[in-house]
């Protein structure tokens, strides 16, 4: 989406320029149509009384203006492509950053859902490895092992790392008829 809409700005951008160059030709005949307009004035009043030159004067007269009224109309033309194209400008701009909005919203929400995800994980091996341990070792609901004792259930040995909530919460073992818990909101077994 965002490169078609660059495409468009650059074919856009093209036509401007063209517009532009075509505006400096108008504004140049433009300019030659006045000295035009004064020399019909001049013909007009030496000719008065010859009606055969007064009749290719009026010709010409109605010539120029039919000229003038076609570069107005160029003109008025190229203002409405000017703002056409402003428009489309900002109607790119207001929408790419709406996108760059809803990425960051996507991808801040990934990243949260992820390591809540990761973190309920580790509290259901931390829960399996405590009822592991009290079934092993005859535990009833109330006792409270630490996480020395579920190290061998966690399955990385007994020399392996005990799990650490990703986003930096602190785990609570809890008794084995308690399951165990995160410090941080909305990282708990259901």
């Amino acid at each position: 989406m965002a490169v078609a809409a660059l495409a468009m700005l650059f074919v856009q951008q093209q036509k401007l320029k063209e517009l532009r160059q075509e505006n400096e030709t108008l504004k140049q005949q433009a300019a030659q149509v006045a000295p035009l307009q004064a020399q019909l004035a001049g013909a007009a009043q030496t000719a008065a009384g010859a009606a055969a030159a007064q009749e290719e004067q009026t010709r010409e007269l109605a010539r120029l203006r039919n000229e003038v009224s076609r570069l107005h109309g160029q003109t008025n033309e190229l203002a409405r492509a000017r703002q056409e194209i402003q428009t489309l400008h900002q109607r790119v701009v207001s929408e790419t950053e709406a996108r760059k909005d809803e990425v960051a919203a996507v991808q801040a929400a990934a990243r949260i859902s992820s390591s809540a995800g990761a973190c309920i994980n580790n509290l259901r091996l931390l829960d399996a490895s405590k009822q592991q341990w009290a079934l092993e070792n005859k535990k009833q609901n109330t006792d409270t092992p630490t996480l020395e004792n579920l190290r061998p259930y966690l399955g990385r040995g007994t020399n392996g790392e005990l799990p650490v909530c990703p986003d930096g919460g602190v785990y609570t073992i809890g008794a084995v008829g308690e399951k165990p818990t995160c410090s941080l909101p909305g990282h708990a077994l259901p």
